[in-house]
């Protein structure tokens, strides 16, 4: 992992824990329900659309390296670059349909478990961080998925372009 990658997931790390501990009086672990039902079909969404584009893509990538005559090596490697984006984008994904198959498992357990000592308010800031956290992993897989629609996007129209100044220049 890049020590900017590292950095921004400590800074969501931060940002969840800073959140949590606010609400920690007014927010229960009820409360997020609907957030983690949410989080949970949008995380599905956004893997099904990432592995989609990976299927397309995949190929087309495979066959620039393969075939470097016939393909430009530099739009190989912005493909790789694409690519390397959504396998992140499927993972980040992956991880938080994880995290909230593994927060509705342990969370009734862990509260039951720590309601007889005084600790429970800790446990809700755990909770609501790992929520936020999860939410904030999940946005930054969307704006990916954004993200490469739009590379894909510019793409299209420079290869038109190419096209219509080389159909001009032919003329």
């Amino acid at each position: 992992m890049e020590h900017k990658s590292i950095l921004i997931q400590i800074l969501y790390m931060a940002i969840s824990v800073s959140i949590a501990y606010l609400g920690r009086h007014f927010i229960t672990l009820a409360d997020l329900k609907d957030l983690t039902s949410t989080l949970q079909n949008v995380s599905a969404a956004v893997f099904t659309l990432a592995g989609i584009w990976v299927a397309y893509s995949y190929p087309e990538a495979i066959a620039r390296f393969t075939n470097p005559k016939k393909f430009s090596l530099i739009k190989g490697t912005e493909q790789t670059q694409r690519i390397r984006s959504l396998v992140l984008t499927i993972f980040s994904s992956a991880f938080v349909l994880v995290g909230i198959v593994l927060f509705n498992l342990l969370s009734p357990y862990i509260q039951h478990l720590f309601k007889a000592f005084d600790l429970y308010s800790y446990i809700r800031i755990a909770g609501i961080s790992v929520i936020n956290y999860l939410s904030f992993i999940q946005l930054q897989a969307i704006v990916r998925i954004m993200s490469n629609n739009l590379e894909f996007i510019y793409s299209l129209m420079k290869v038109k372009a190419e096209n219509e100044a080389h159909d001009d220049l032919s003329k």
